[in-house]
C-alpha cells in the first residue's frame, strides 16, 4: 500500500500526476483543494464526488440539436466533449470515457442520437458502482442491442454477436470458453428487446427460449441473467479488467506489472466487483506512483485535446458562457463542433469506435499523419479573430509579459502541463530567436507563439500522459 512518506516528488507534483489520470488535465485551480488532503484524502475525494450536477445537459444538447426533429450522434459527441471540457469532476467523464471503449458501440449502425446518448449516461451514471450491475444495464441498452444485433436474437434463430462479445471483449478475454458455451449462452439471451418508442428494455417471453442450456459445464433453464453473472464471476474475467485498468490508468506502452494485476484482480474480486474499489487500490498502489509509471500512457486524440483546452482555461471559459445568450449560444456551438472535428482529424470520434473491440490504445495513436494533425491543433488553439483565441493567446504569454524566451518557456511548459526535453527547448529558443524573441511575445504575436505551440505540440514529451 502506498505511503506519503514513500515518494521523493512534491506533494503538488504527485497530485498533477493523480490528476491527469483520473481525469484529463492539472491546472492549479484542479490541484490547489487537494493540497490540504493529502494523497489518501485527495483519492477518496475523487472516488467519493465523482458526479458534477450542476451542467445543465438539456440545455446544451437543445442548443446543439438546432433545428433538427432527431438527435444527431454528432451532436451528442459535441456535448460530451463539453461535459469533458467544464466539468469539475471529471473523473465521471473519464470512466465513461474507459467503459465507452470497453463497451464499444458505434453510431455507424446505431444511427440514433438518443441511443447513443442513453448508453454514454449509462456509463457516467453507474461506471464506478458495480461490474456486474453495469455489464447487466448495458445488456439491455438500446444501443448495444442494436449493435450487436440482440433485438434480432429470437427463439429457434439465435444470434451469437453478444454473447461472444460478452465472453470475449466484455468480461474474460478469449481461450476461456468454446463455441458451444457461445452457442448456449446465445439462447439465453433470445427475447431481448427494446421499445422504439420509449428507448427502454423490453423482454419478450413468446421468443425466449426457456430450455435447458450448457455453458462452461452447468446444466440449467438459464436467462440472460444467468449468463452475465456466471461470465463475471469467472475465474478470467478478474484479471482481464484489472489488466485494462492498468493500462488506461497506469501505463500502456509497457508490458503491465502482473503482481499489481494480481493484487487489483484480488481486491476486484473480494469486494463483489466493484469498480470503485478496483479504481481506489490502483490508485494506492506502488505501481501508479512510482516515477517510471509517470507519463507512460500516450494521449488519445480526445486526451490531447480536452487536456490542452482545458490546461489553458478554456474549459471554464465554456462553462461561464451564458446559455441564455444568442451570441454566447453561437460561440458555443461553433467552439465544440470545431473541437469535434479536431478530435477527428487526430484520430478519434466519440460514438464512432472502429469496432466492436473499440479504438487500439498506446503508441498506436501515433503516426506520421496524427502527429502532423496534433501539430496543427495550434491553429485552433490561437486561431486568427476569436474571442477564446485571443484569451489563450494572453494566457500563454502571460501578464506581464515575460523578460526572456526563457521565461515564456517555462510559462509554456506551467500552462500546458509539459516538462520539455533540452532538445525541445533549444528548438524553442531558436525558433523564438528567429521570430523577434522578446519584442514579438510583448505583442503578443499570434503567429508566433502559435508556431511556438507547433514546436511543442510535435514533441514527443507532449504525447504523454
Amino acid at each position: 500500500m502506498y505511503r506519503d512518506d514513500e515518494m521523493q516528488s512534491s506533494l503538488r507534483e504527485r497530485l498533477a500526476h493523480l490528476h491527469r489520470r483520473v481525469g484529463f488535465s492539472a491546472r492549479p485551480s484542479e490541484i490547489e483543494p487537494l493540497l490540504p488532503l493529502g494523497i489518501h484524502g485527495a483519492v477518496e475525494h475523487l472516488l467519493g464526488n465523482p458526479h458534477d450536477h450542476e451542467i445543465d445537459d438539456d440545455a446544451i444538447l437543445n442548443l446543439l440539436q438546432g433545428e433538427q426533429r432527431n438527435l444527431d450522434p454528432r451532436a451528442v459527441s459535441a456535448w460530451w466533449l463539453y461535459r469533458m471540457l467544464v466539468s469539475r469532476r471529471p473523473i465521471q467523464e473519464r470512466i465513461a470515457l474507459f467503459w465507452h471503449n470497453h463497451f464499444a458501440t458505434s453510431a455507424s449502425k446505431v444511427q440514433a442520437g438518443r441511443l447513443m446518448l442513453i448508453q454514454i449516461q449509462l456509463f457516467q451514471r453507474l461506471g464506478l458502482d458495480n461490474f456486474k450491475t453495469l455489464t447487466l444495464e448495458v445488456a439491455k441498452d438500446p444501443a448495444m442491442l442494436v449493435w450487436l444485433d440482440g433485438n434480432r436474437n429470437v427463439k429457434g434463430r439465435p444470434n451469437e454477436n453478444f454473447a461472444r462479445e460478452l465472453f470475449e471483449l466484455f468480461t474474460m478475454g478469449i481461450g476461456h470458453y468454446t463455441e458451444r458455451d457461445i452457442q448456449e449462452a446465445a439462447r439465453a439471451f433470445t427475447g431481448w428487446s427494446f421499445s422504439r418508442v420509449t428507448a427502454s428494455f423490453v423482454f419478450n417471453p413468446n421468443q425466449h427460449d426457456d430450455g435447458e442450456k450448457e455453458v462452461f459445464g452447468k446444466r440449467g433453464r438459464f436467462k440472460g441473467e444467468d449468463i452475465i453473472e456466471m461470465a463475471v464471476e469467472h475465474p478470467a474475467t478478474a484479471p482481464f479488467i484489472a489488466r485494462k485498468f492498468y493500462r488506461h490508468f497506469i501505463n500502456d506502452v509497457e508490458p503491465p506489472d502482473e503482481r499489481t494485476v494480481q493484487e487489483l484482480a484480488r481486491v476486484f474480486r473480494e469486494s463483489g466487483y466493484s469498480i470503485r474499489a478496483l479504481l481506489h487500490r490502483l490508485l494506492l498502489t506502488p505501481a501508479f506512483w512510482s516515477p517510471l509509471n509517470w507519463r507512460k500512457r500516450v494521449k488519445s486524440p480526445v486526451e490531447f485535446v480536452v487536456g490542452t483546452l482545458r490546461q489553458v482555461g478554456i474549459g471554464e471559459r465554456l462553462r461561464a458562457i451564458n446559455l441564455s445568450d444568442g451570441s454566447g449560444q453561437r460561440l458555443l456551438v461553433a467552439y465544440l463542433r470545431l473541437a469535434t472535428q479536431w478530435t477527428r482529424r487526430i484520430g478519434q470520434m466519440l460514438l464512432y469506435p472502429p469496432d466492436v473491440a473499440g479504438w487500439e490504445w498506446g503508441k498506436a495513436w501515433i503516426s506520421s499523419t496524427t502527429m502532423l494533425e496534433r501539430m496543427r491543433f495550434a491553429e485552433f488553439l490561437v486561431p486568427d479573430r476569436r474571442a477564446l483565441g485571443f484569451a489563450t493567446l494572453n494566457e500563454l504569454v502571460g501578464t506581464p509579459a515575460p523578460r526572456s524566451v526563457d521565461e515564456f518557456i517555462t510559462r509554456l511548459e506551467t500552462v500546458l502541463d509539459v516538462a520539455l526535453q533540452p532538445r525541445t527547448r533549444q528548438s524553442l529558443q531558436d525558433y523564438l530567436s528567429r521570430r523577434g524573441g522578446v519584442e514579438a511575445l510583448r505583442r503578443a504575436d499570434r503567429e508566433v507563439v502559435q508556431g511556438a505551440l507547433q514546436i511543442v505540440f510535435s514533441a514527443p514529451e507532449y504525447q504523454m500522459l
